[in-house]
């Protein structure tokens, strides 16, 4: 005889408040649809609207890291909230910087 010992994943229970797991990846698809969007512009010809837009989209993704909750960040979270937050703060000013330097050409 043989016993086989069948294992089932855990799932943790649902309650009211649970929220669906493609919610959590919202905050990092509108950040990636806005750099995608600004790399678009940038393709065009417009520099510094397409930088413009890479730049408020990276922000937006601090600013979502820095307000919701863990569970609801997606792959936002990378790092402690605090390197996450100051990383994205300061690429989204770089971006911001170039885009107000570069001269139009």
């Amino acid at each position: 005889m043989s016993t086989q010992v069948h294992r089932r994943r855990r799932r943790a229970p649902r309650g009211r408040g649970a929220t669906p797991h493609w919610l959590g990846q919202l905050p990092y698809l509108i950040v990636l649809a806005g750099v995608a969007g600004g790399l678009a512009l940038c393709a065009f010809d417009y520099f510094r609207k397409g930088s413009g837009l890479m730049a408020a989209a990276v922000f937006f993704g601090a600013l979502a890291r820095l307000v919701l909750p863990p569970s609801q960040v997606g792959m936002l979270e990378t790092r402690k909230k605090w390197v996450d937050v100051l990383t994205m703060a300061g690429i989204a000013v770089a971006i911001a910087v170039v885009a107000w330097v570069v001269p139009h050409s």
